[in-house]
């Protein structure tokens, strides 16, 4: 029984380690958990960015006097992984708004984190392919590399360069509330948790 207990307690301890390892001292997941809890309890204010949408037209993420809640996400269209998954997401999102008729209270974003390669004319290509509603879902090329540092810095979005034109990164859902004040952070497995953060945001406390 002693050596039992000994074996459970010796495999238990070097799981333990191995996820410490993984997460650099558990830091990642707890870093990660601090600020989705650190935004809900007091919502931080993002700088805006400007772009060329999917129609060419220049545009705000953060939408000059609109004042819908808006989910935003960060992606590139070369992504082979986790930005299909939120394309499809997003894809559910806008069926989700058009079918509520929230089409004036929640707004979708995708921004691309690769505008070298991600084009106005690749943009445009790209929400045909996702058949995205332009009055619902912005799809959008940033023209300010330098702004765009900083948005992916407030966001949290880490992007690290890898072969063949690929970036291994993170994914969220960021839900901004009508003051333009990043409020809510939602897993990608959740959309429907991040649209209706959306709505309670649009509607007030």
């Amino acid at each position: 029984m002693t050596r039992t207990l000994i074996a459970v307690l010796l495999i238990g301890a070097i799981g333990v380690f191995a996820l410490a390892r993984l997460t650099h001292g558990f830091t990642v997941l707890t870093a990660e958990a601090a600020r989705r809890q650190a935004v809900a309890a007091a919502p931080i204010v993002v700088p805006d960015l400007l772009g060329v949408d999917q129609t060419g037209k220049r545009r705000a993420l953060l939408g000059e006097g609109d004042d819908r809640t808006v989910i935003v996400d960060f992606i590139f269209t070369r992504c082979t992984s986790v930005c299909s998954a939120l394309g499809t997401r997003y894809q559910e999102l806008q069926a989700d708004i058009q079918e509520k008729h929230l089409e004036n209270a929640v707004r979708l974003v995708t921004v691309s984190f690769d505008p070298e390669h991600d084009t106005p004319d690749i943009i445009a290509d790209y929400a045909r392919r996702l058949r995205a509603d332009p009055e619902t879902w912005t799809i959008l090329t940033p023209t300010d590399s330098k702004a765009l540092r900083r948005a992916l810095e407030a966001y949290g979005v880490v992007r690290v360069p890898a072969p063949d034109g690929q970036f291994i990164h993170n994914a969220a859902f960021n839900v901004i509330d009508r003051r333009g004040r990043l409020a809510r952070i939602v897993d990608i497995g959740e959309p429907r948790a991040a649209l209706g953060a959306a709505q309670q945001l649009f509607n007030g406390p």
